[in-house]
């Protein structure tokens, strides 16, 4: 199979860049965390404010021109905090354009975790050092109002109870991919 776009969704808190990084590390690929093109956006524009979308997006196309031009054999790991409604599913048309561009299969993951367990992983203190999410009502408005993006064919992991390294191993192994991973 031909190395792969994994697109990793989950709510705020779940640890998806973490379990991204360590997936991206044993697979000999690259991370493009959401946080990259959400963060500059965010630094200059409200999430309401009529400029914070197109900032992003600017970015995440710039993101993604320098990664179609990776050479081809380098695997790509996404995340996004995406719900399943047409607003975030236009969030996620880059990333299927990604794979498409890049003639790769795109491979999604859902990551599933219990309300309080996302509710402790969010008050990490390292979070607000990087200008994440940290309010858990925040939170249980979103984990209320929506349902996370589950893409056709997405697998959903249950991380509840599993560090991010164990997350990624489960990840490896859910896709198939355990063969072309590293240490």
């Amino acid at each position: 199979m031909a190395v792969p776009v994994i697109h990793i969704c989950g709510w705020p808190g779940s640890g998806k860049a973490t379990i991204g990084r360590i997936l991206a590390q044993r697979l000999g690929g690259r991370l493009i965390d959401n946080h990259l093109s959400l963060d500059p956006a965010s630094a200059l524009f409200a999430r309401g404010d009529p400029g914070h979308a197109p900032l992003r997006a600017t970015i995440r196309a710039a993101i993604d021109a320098a990664a179609i031009a990776l050479p081809p054999d380098v695997p790509l790991v996404v995340t996004d905090a995406l719900s399943d409604d047409p607003v975030d599913d236009i969030l996620f048309a880059p990333t299927r354009d990604l794979a498409r561009a890049r003639e790769a299969p795109l491979l999604c993951v859902t990551l599933d975790l219990s309300a309080d367990e996302n509710r402790r992983r969010l008050a990490d203190p390292s979070r607000a050092t990087r200008a994440k999410l940290t309010d858990p009502h925040v939170l249980d408005t979103l984990r209320g109002r929506h349902r996370l993006l589950r893409p056709p064919h997405a697998v959903p992991i249950d991380i509840t109870h599993l560090a991010p390294d164990a997350a990624a191993a489960a990840i490896l192994h859910a896709l198939d991919l355990t063969q072309d991973a590293g240490p």
